[in-house]
């Protein structure tokens, strides 16, 4: 007897097996190719494995067709969900005062000329449309409300810090460290892009250079020339409420902000 049939009869398989068993005769023949998968009493016949017939697949089991891939945004502006996947956010940094507008577009024309759109968003100076009285006459002017600060939404590398820095007109990066500026805070980014929304939507914003108590010159209107005090500040109309002495008693007149001047 082999050593292999001496093993295999060593096995739990065939213990108490005699010599003339037919489990036992396998075991002390070789065992070849489909032989191995047939023991018993047709184990010297191969047994040939059924092919099963694979299951017709249900709808509900059905692959599901890939979706389709979205449309590539268009050139230039980012979607924000791309922006926010790619990790972009909003830093403020210094300019010269005054060179705020030149300094964004100087930012502009190099993230263009280098190919850096991919990371780098909008690049904004923060602005208003204020009206306002000059020289006795109405006027609408942009009115920057973070004077000398241009914002920019980029990805913060050593590489994107270098390549801000080295704009005409940057000074610095404001907040954090000079190794390591800090991003603004969501909620004032908010309140920033709101602010400049609002103004955009509710037209131009009405600046009065006047408060509750000042005393003040009718400089147009039936009243002219009167002195009166400011009761009443209309901020939406730009309009004044101003108490007049008239006959000795104290009259409120309505006028539009442009019609009175400082006494």
């Amino acid at each position: 007897m082999s050593d292999d049939a001496k093993d295999l009869r060593d096995e739990p398989l065939f213990k108490g097996l005699d010599g003339d068993h037919p489990a036992a005769a396998a075991a002390e023949a070789p065992l070849h190719g489909a032989d191995l998968f047939a023991f018993g009493d047709e184990a010297a016949t191969p047994v040939e494995a059924p092919v099963e017939e694979a299951p017709a697949e249900s709808p509900a089991e059905a692959p599901a067709e890939a979706p389709a891939a979205a449309p590539a945004p268009a050139a230039g502006r980012l979607p924000e969900e791309e922006k926010r996947r790619r990790g972009m956010r909003w830093y403020v940094i210094h300019a010269n005062t005054g060179h705020e507008n030149k300094v964004k577009r100087n930012i502009e024309t190099a993230i263009k000329a280098n190919e850096f759109e991919d990371l780098f968003g909008e690049v904004l100076v923060a602005t208003q449309d204020v009206t306002e009285m000059k020289n006795g006459k109405r006027s609408t002017t942009k009115r920057k409300f973070f004077p000398s600060y241009v914002l920019v939404e980029m990805i913060m590398t050593k590489e994107t810090q270098h390549f801000i820095n080295s704009i005409p007109g940057v000074t610095r990066f404001i907040g954090g460290t000079q190794l390591r500026p800090q991003p603004i805070d969501s909620d004032e980014v908010d309140r920033i892009l709101g602010r400049m929304t609002k103004s955009e939507e509710a037209g131009t914003l009405l600046e009065i250079p006047y408060q509750v108590g000042d005393s003040v010159q009718v400089i147009d209107g039936p009243f002219t020339d009167w002195i009166g005090v400011v009761n009443e500040i209309n901020h939406d109309k730009g309009k004044l409420k101003v108490m007049i002495s008239i006959f000795g008693s104290e009259t409120p007149v309505e006028l539009d902000f442009l019609q009175v001047k400082d006494v």
